[in-house]
């Protein structure tokens, strides 16, 4: 199986968070890949802020491209970790979704 490219913007390449953060992401992804398969490419786009000078404010968009649609999602918070936690949880949440409506069965196959 390939893997799915993951693009990251605006994480800074020295923070030792953005490994995990993009680990986590890809973990996700290949969970989603089973249900999803028409996964094409996944993007995280992440905007900072500094209100409170040494704390961080985060707003994070995660997108997944797939062949049919744009799955689109959005959080955020002062811990990084937690708001992609919060946005594999939304992905995953996806996948029910889509495993839900493949278990219908045909109007033509009924009797």
């Amino acid at each position: 199986m390939s893997e799915i490219p993951l693009y990251e913007i605006g994480l800074s390449k020295e923070d030792p968070s953005t490994e995990l953060v993009l680990s986590k992401l890809g973990g996700s992804l290949e969970k989603a890949k089973s249900v999803l398969s028409e996964i094409i490419e996944a993007k995280i786009s992440v905007e900072t802020k500094h209100p409170e000078g040494s704390r961080t404010h985060y707003f994070a968009t995660f997108t997944v491209i797939t062949s049919k649609k744009r799955l689109i999602y959005t959080d955020d918070g002062w811990d990084i970790l937690k708001i992609v936690d919060n946005l594999c949880h939304k992905l995953e949440n996806e996948l029910t979704k889509h495993d839900d409506n493949r278990q219908k069965e045909s109007i033509r196959k009924r009797e």
